[in-house]
């Protein structure tokens, strides 16, 4: 899952370098900016577990100063003699001892654990975890690690798990008014990353983290690459890892998926084995990592086939075929949008402002944000626009991120907030991508829940599964040189208003004619839908919006969703070279239909 540098220059080359210059740049860009490799902060480190556990605090400075391993967790009972019981003298010595040594005391390793189902335990063990949280703090460290260590039998598993989250949270702001790190090892009979996942769903302070463990349950289920993106926004400043030359783990992809995501914490050497020379095997290790760190940066061992989604801390990057085709911008106010958006020549089709610069591009309706899906009346609340009298969609967590061979996978949650902070509704997206040489494909089905009562969206035009697209691809305007047909045969403006299974919008970009179809799904509710579609180049399905497209009463085309009930919409959104003749955009529609 690694992200090759040709890739990033080129989605910045195609999509950001901008003219007056570059307002909001993803990951990709960024990193390039800066000069800096994806992965380039993380560092390679030891923890004392077997290979160190012997050696005295002034003998494990010294070794990994001569090894250039400079980061070190200090496992509890070890000859480094770290404990909870050391003066306060004591604890400012060890302090010192590292900062002179340049050696970076990343943290300690303790055994603590929130499973028990015995009260008394359970306490003793989070009174244990705060004394070494307290002392991290005094010797320098940054972070401590504690454990969910089984699912303790006869006890419901929902109840175990929110034990452990509510201890975790405890924990947290404990560790928060200390300046250290709680982190979550995976580990024991927790170790599946869907009970981390379910774990940290519990465990909501943001001083919580997950320390990636290398276990076997990795592998389990959708494989590795599933299970990382599962927890990979939990992530903390640590990752555990075993001998990287051993072969009974994938290590090379894990590294990739590190790179790919741009992780820049700790990978800490947690080792097996127990060599004759355990300060020869330490820098042999390190070069490992070096080595790896640098194929992953290099491409990594995955070939550019298949679609590759790699989540990032503000959004999630889109690559088909090593080609990057879109960014889930899932933090963006005031609702989450899509930008850039790629077409199959590798051009983008969408207009960049308000979130960049370029020459030619109408600098109006600035709520019109590249591909996004809102409406302009819910319960009596404007989504559509942007201000702060106008509703916002809050991003409330993912539910699936994934790659595949053939497709990836996005699906979320969102809240819909009114300007006075009351939730009117929620929703749930799933994001396919697929595509091949010739196309692109999004699909989505949107969910919304009247989760907090009925629901009313009002009839207005202003909505709603949209896109904003480039200045050359529009009907008008100095640039514009586009077209726009629906599946009834209607062609450029009078295409506004009218009802079709289907519509297309296609023109020029780069020298290449391109289009964007969207299909509407027979299964949706009012199918075919009416389409908002501007000579300007917005493009939008609109199945709400009767009395302006159809000049009928106010209020014809309001849709209510009874309170607990919900309404799914489902669109597919094709990018296609050619017009729609040439993209075959009929047959594609016909295909999508059955």
């Amino acid at each position: 899952m690694s992200e090759r540098q040709t890739t990033r220059r080129e989605f910045l080359t195609h999509s950001m370098v901008l003219g007056a210059g570059v307002v909001a740049l993803g990951p990709l860009g960024k990193g390039l900016l800066s000069g800096a490799a994806p992965g380039a902060k993380m560092r390679f480190g030891l923890v004392t577990y077997l290979w160190g556990d012997d050696w005295t605090l002034p003998a494990l400075i010294a070794n990994c100063r001569k090894t250039g391993v400079l980061g070190v967790e200090l496992r509890t009972q070890h000859a480094h003699g770290v404990e909870s019981n050391l003066s306060q003298a004591e604890r400012a010595d060890v302090k010192k001892r590292f900062a002179d040594s340049g050696v970076t005391l990343v943290g300690l390793g303790t055994n603590f654990a929130f499973h028990h189902p015995e009260r008394d335990r359970l306490q003793r063990d989070i009174e244990g975890a705060k004394e070494y949280v307290r002392l991290s703090a005094d010797c320098g460290g940054s972070g401590v690690k504690v454990k969910p260590d089984a699912l303790p039998k006869g006890v419901p598993y929902e109840k175990t798990i929110e034990q452990i989250g509510r201890s975790l949270n405890e924990l947290g702001a404990f560790g928060e008014s200390h300046g250290q790190e709680i982190r979550l090892e995976v580990h024991g009979g927790c170790s599946p990353l869907p009970v981390i996942k379910a774990i940290m769903d519990a465990a909501d302070h943001p001083n919580v983290k997950v320390c990636w463990n290398c276990n076997g349950q990795d592998l389990e289920g959708e494989g590795l690459a599933y299970n990382f993106h599962l927890v990979r926004p939990f992530f903390g400043a640590t990752a555990h890892v075993r001998e990287l030359d051993m072969d009974d783990y994938p290590y090379q992809e894990l590294i990739d998926l590190m790179v790919g995501t741009d992780y820049d914490g700790w990978v800490l050497l947690e080792a097996r084995t127990r060599p004759d020379d355990r300060v020869a095997a330490l820098a042999a290790q390190r070069a490992v990592f070096a080595r790896m760190v640098a194929t992953a940066q290099s491409g990594g061992t995955r070939s550019g086939s298949g679609v590759k989604v790699t989540q990032h801390s503000d959004r999630v990057t889109v690559e088909i075929d090593g080609k990057p085709f879109t960014e889930y911008c899932h933090t963006a106010k005031p609702r989450p949008y899509f930008y850039p958006v790629m077409g199959p020549t590798g051009a983008a089709v969408i207009r960049h402002w308000p979130m960049a610069e370029k020459p030619d591009e109408a600098r109006d309706h600035p709520h019109h944000k590249s591909l996004w899906f809102t409406h302009g009346d819910v319960n009596g609340v404007d989504f559509w626009a942007d201000g702060d009298t106008r509703g916002r969609i809050v991003h409330d967590k993912f539910i699936e991120v994934s790659s595949g061979p053939q497709v990836g996978v996005i699906t979320s949650q969102n809240n819909w907030i009114a300007p006075d902070g009351r939730t009117i509704c929620t929703d749930t997206r799933r994001h396919r991508f697929s595509g091949g040489p010739d196309a692109r494909i999004l699909d989505l089905e949107v969910t919304i829940h009247a989760s907090h009562g009925e629901l009313v969206f009002g009839d207005t035009k202003e909505g709603s599964m949209a896109i904003r697209l480039a200045p050359t691809m529009r009907l008008k305007g100095s640039v514009g040189q586009g077209h726009i047909v629906n599946s009834e045969g209607v062609r450029d403006g009078a295409t506004w208003g009218k009802r079709a299974a289907w519509c297309d919008y296609y023109g020029p970009v780069d020298g290449d004619v391109v289009g964007v179809a969207i299909f509407d799904h027979p299964g949706n509710p009012r199918h075919p839908t009416w389409w908002h579609v501007r000579d300007y180049g917005l493009f939008a399905a609109n199945p709400f919006g009767i009395h302006d497209f159809e000049r009928k009463p106010a209020g014809t085309g309001n849709l209510v969703v009874p309170a607990g009930e919900s309404v799914t919409f489902k669109w597919r959104f094709y990018f296609h070279k050619g017009n729609e003749v040439e993209g075959k955009v009929a047959e594609r529609y016909q295909e999508y239909a059955s």
